[in-house]
């Protein structure tokens, strides 16, 4: 088996590559992300957002890039804030998952939170057009079964939480 690779382009810290089997991956420098399932009372706060790579409308959570040195918690909670305006209280660590390990490098660290403390102001990037939504859990579930929601780490989420007791079928 080939491990020869070629770089094919390289840009603001991603390098794309094309292995010896024509594959196309890339890297990222900072390869680390966060996510936060928040749930009050008996819904999820999730997030809606068009994502170009599938052309279509995703349901996910709130999350992003950890920036360089940033503690994972603290930028669990920046992301949750700057993309839903809401801040959390106590986080629970549900652990790390590769979101697409066949394409990229990069590790989502996913949290766990049921301490929704205050809305503030979203204050998303420019190019983020994101709709904060709603999902009683027993829909979310639902969803995921009938595979209606696709979105990996939301649904490593929701097995996390099932599989903890945190939350339960019904």
């Amino acid at each position: 088996m080939s491990k020869s690779k070629d770089l094919v382009a390289s840009q603001n810290g991603v390098s794309v590559y094309v292995d010896g089997h024509g594959k196309v991956y890339f890297t990222k420098d900072h390869p680390e992300s966060v996510v936060v399932l928040a749930k009050q009372e008996d819904e999820f706060l999730l997030i809606k957002q068009q994502r170009k790579p599938v052309n279509d409308l995703v349901i996910q959570l709130p999350g992003g890039g950890v920036l360089q040195g940033e503690d994972l918690e603290a930028a669990a909670r920046r992301e949750l804030l700057e993309e839903t305006g809401y801040e959390c209280g106590r986080l629970h660590y549900l652990g790390r998952m590769y979101p697409a390990s066949w394409r990229c490098n990069e590790v989502a660290h996913v949290y766990y939170t049921e301490e929704i403390l205050v809305r503030g102001e979203a204050r998303p990037e420019d190019y983020e057009h994101i709709d904060v939504i709603r999902i009683p859990v027993q829909e979310c579930l639902h969803r995921i079964q009938k595979n209606e929601i696709q979105d990996s780490e939301l649904v490593f989420a929701v097995l996390q939480c099932l599989l903890r007791g945190i939350i339960h079928l019904h």
